[in-house]
């Protein structure tokens, strides 16, 4: 039960992740590859109107080359929104149950550690328990903010091409592409808290802060009864 809930649950979502954040860094390689062919070659001499004409040709099929690149990942982008949008729906509610086990364990671990002080082999358990709920929980962080920091940089991307000099439509829409990156999207855990380093981070020191706690009053205790 233990394997199935935990080990396979973590895989099937750190699958899933990687997935999201492969796409993105697609997309990402697909909006720095739009770029402008500027090879084109001029005689030292006036031009001619024929000349000119064909320059205004080649311009505009570059420019319609490049706005059918950029609809492309805009239709991409818009494919792997709607796939973390249902990662999160999916998730959250298991993500919520997950976050509870592993703070409730690693709590319990640490008023086992007070209660069981001065005992080295039940020591080392409770450690290698409490390490396994915290390898969970980072695992389960990790994840969350790698997908959060790879749909940001989606924004620097698209910033990044070669966007200057191209028409005002091709600039609009890379600019709603920005606008869409730049809205943060993060993994959350039953809408509650986010799923990131931060929320590790935070679960962490109030285990710690508990553990302190609890031996400052059985040190308080000791010295009462003395």
């Amino acid at each position: 039960m233990c394997l199935c809930s935990f080990v396979a649950f973590i895989s099937l979502y750190a699958t899933l992740v990687c997935i999201a954040c492969s796409q993105l860094e697609k997309l990402r390689a697909s909006l720095l590859d739009i770029r402008q062919n500027r090879d084109i070659s001029k005689d030292s001499g006036a031009e001619t109107d024929q000349e000119e004409i064909q320059e205004v040709h080649i311009s505009q099929k570059m420019f319609n080359h490049m706005q059918k690149q950029l609809n492309d990942c805009i239709r991409h982008h818009q494919d792997i929104l709607e796939f973390m949008r249902a990662l999160e729906a999916t998730m959250n509610p298991m993500m919520l149950a997950h976050f509870l086990l592993i703070a409730g364990g690693m709590c319990f671990a640490t008023f086992s550690a007070v209660t069981s002080s001065g005992r080295l082999l039940q020591l080392a358990q409770i450690l290698i328990v409490y390490i396994a709920f915290a390898t969970q929980l980072y695992t389960y962080c990790w994840f969350g903010t790698e997908l959060t920091r790879q749909a940001e940089s989606l924004s620097d991307a698209a910033w990044r091409s070669d966007w200057i000099g191209t028409p005002v439509s091709f600039q609009r829409c890379l600019i709603f592409i920005i606008a869409t990156a730049r809205r943060d999207f993060v993994l959350t855990a039953g809408k509650f808290v986010s799923v990131s380093r931060e929320t590790m981070l935070t679960i962490i020191n109030q285990t710690i802060s508990y553990f302190m706690f609890l031996l400052n009053f059985k040190d308080m205790d000791t010295d009462a009864d003395q």
